[in-house]
């Protein structure tokens, strides 16, 4: 028996016992430091308090982000949580003082709590509140009102909407430096906007560290154990697993759907145990044990072939099933599902996939999906061929990075790992000059509906709404492809998780416009003929802008009278493109 295996049950929400996945309970867990994973801003206010330099912080965000293990972290750090110890609502030493969760503070008490949070340095302490948004800006209101009063000045609701606008901003781009706000200094962090996703590998990492498994190499039900072969499968591919695992989050995380550190570390340990329980094992003779229990299915939430019950209760598993990338064909279709062809699997897994075959060979007949006509009559080959690809995906003995990447691409887009590269690392100007590239042969596209073939200047087009190929438009302004470069900016926040990360902007004039992955895929998705961004409102957005500031920064100044106004217009004809200039001359219009 592994009692480790009841822990990693209780920090999922499938079922009932899911009341480990709160860090209330974690610390009170003889496995809670075993699996920790510190972060740099529990390292940051831990280093405050000893060194004497004190500070005051406040942390907010989405549940489950992480903010109590934050401050776990620190108390620890310094010596003041001792194991299975728990937390007090709010509690005070020489040099620190802290607040658990400011709502379950009294509503009367709250304001009093925040006033001693932001003037703790000043009593020589450093000191950690954490809250909801909404609390805190309420007792921030109250605050600065009652400050203002007191000092015989009037808080106006100008006051109170600078207040709100101060703090907001700070909780939207997240900056490390401290806001002072009437004579108070404090560092507000929203952890909901600190990149979180390579926690995910650590944590992963942790689970498997070999100590919390002994139990499992003398389990006298070793040999059949789904959850031991799910352990010794990923330690013996941790870096490939890894790599699926961490792209796939980078994935929802650069399209708005970031995980919180909850959410992510219920999937991961959901699809090590199933929910299984070493009783559960002891008691039972499961039936294909290792296919239906495998890691790779129960991450994308399947027994086997089949969904589990439940398990899209995890946000995680909700999200790849909506994405049904085990759906997506793959280059290496062919040799998996016409020749069986299992060579770029572990032999353990070519062993389970060809006994997977021979068991549904009747499946194996049609070689097209396109030629799977009766839905209900193939759903089972359907079902199968998604169960292989998720074995693909996450245990493929890919030879190289390369490698890696062109999977990634075949399901997250084209130019996935181009993104990827782009900001998590330092790329050459080779490979920024490609990207303007595909930026100015889209933006070409989308503004005239051809391709720009040996053009080097972007005409800015007045196009009716949502038509984007017509036969007449008129030219606004027009810029030079040397006047759209794509650059990358280190990222200097010293509270990220992420070792490396810099922004991609698209320079243009003295302003740039944010890249993201989203955008990316947009612009490649023109150049191979999608034109629609309909189904994302915060694409179209962010098109909207881009379009604004073109036009900003490059369009035509407007005339002076008149007599000096002059018209570009671009015409689509069966021959191509053809440019033609008017002009007003005596109050007729002329073709130059």
């Amino acid at each position: 028996m592994n009692d480790f295996i009841n822990y990693l049950n209780s920090t999922n929400n499938v079922g009932g016992n899911s009341t480990g996945s709160l860090a209330e309970t974690q610390v009170k867990s003889s496995y809670y430091d075993a699996v920790k994973v510190d972060r740099k801003l529990g390292i940051y206010i831990t280093d405050c308090v000893k060194s004497g330099n004190h500070k005051a912080f406040i942390l907010t965000g989405h549940a489950g982000d992480g903010k109590t293990s934050i401050l776990v972290q620190v108390l620890k750090s310094l010596g003041r949580l001792q194991e299975c110890e728990g937390l007090c609502v709010q509690k005070e030493y020489d040099d620190f003082l802290y607040y658990k969760d400011m709502s379950e503070i009294a509503a009367e008490k709250q304001v009093e709590a925040l006033k001693a949070t932001v003037t703790a340095p000043e009593r020589g302490m450093t000191s950690l509140l954490i809250s909801n948004t909404g609390p805190l800006l309420k007792a921030f209101e109250a605050l600065i009102r009652e400050k203002k009063e007191t000092s015989g000045q009037q808080f106006s609701d100008g006051d109170r909407m600078e207040l709100q606008s101060k703090l907001l901003t700070q909780l939207d781009i997240n900056e490390d430096q401290s806001l002072k706000i009437e004579g108070y200094e404090f560092v507000l962090v929203n952890i909901a906007r600190v990149d979180n996703v390579p926690f995910a590998v650590r944590i992963l990492k942790k689970i498997l560290a070999p100590q919390l498994w002994v139990p499992c190499t003398i389990c006298s039900c070793a040999d059949h154990c789904p959850i031991k072969n799910n352990y010794e499968l990923i330690t013996a591919q941790f870096d490939r697993v890894a790599q699926f695992i961490e792209n796939y989050y980078r994935f929802l995380y650069e399209n708005d759907k970031r995980m919180t550190i909850r959410q992510m570390v219920g999937q991961i340990s959901y699809a090590l145990t199933g929910n299984l329980t070493c009783d559960y094992i002891e008691s039972r003779h499961l039936k294909e044990p290792f296919f239906i229990y495998n890691f790779a299915n129960l991450f994308f939430g399947y027994n086997g072939s089949k969904r589990a019950k439940d398990a899209a209760q995890i946000k995680g598993v909700e999200q790849i099933q909506n994405l049904e990338l085990d759906r997506i064909s793959l280059d290496i279709d062919y040799s998996l599902f016409v020749r069986n062809d299992y060579s770029c699997f572990m032999p353990k897994i070519q062993k389970e996939l060809t006994a997977l075959t021979q068991r549904y060979r009747k499946h194996y007949q049609i070689t097209d999906e396109e030629q799977l006509l009766d839905e209900k009559k193939h759903e089972e080959e359907l079902r199968l061929r998604g169960a292989v690809r998720r074995f693909y995906l996450l245990f493929s003995l890919c030879e190289s990075d390369d490698d890696v990447d062109h999977v990634m691409n075949q399901i997250f887009g084209k130019s996935y790992a181009d993104y990827r590269k782009l900001i998590s690392s330092k790329q050459s100007n080779l490979t920024l000059r490609n990207m303007q590239g595909i930026v100015f042969e889209a933006l070409y596209i989308k503004n005239t509906g051809y391709l720009p073939e040996s053009k080097t200047n972007l005409p800015l087009t007045l196009r009716r709404e949502g038509d984007v190929f017509q036969n007449v438009m008129i030219v606004l302004g027009e810029v030079g492809k040397s006047d759209l470069k794509v650059i990358q900016e280190r990222s200097t926040n010293q509270f990220e998780d992420v070792d490396n990360k810099f922004d991609l902007y698209l320079k243009l004039g003295d302003k740039k416009f944010k890249l993201s992955l989203p955008m990316i895929t947009y612009f490649n998705n023109l150049i191979d003929g999608a034109i629609s961004s309909n189904n994302n409102p915060a694409l179209t957005h962010g098109i909207a802008q881009l379009d604004a500031l073109l036009l900003e920064q490059f369009g035509e100044e407007p005339p002076e009278t008149e007599e000096d106004c002059e018209l570009t217009v671009i015409i689509n004809t069966a021959k191509g493109q053809e440019i033609e200039r008017f002009a007003f001359e005596n109050k007729k219009l002329s073709i130059q």
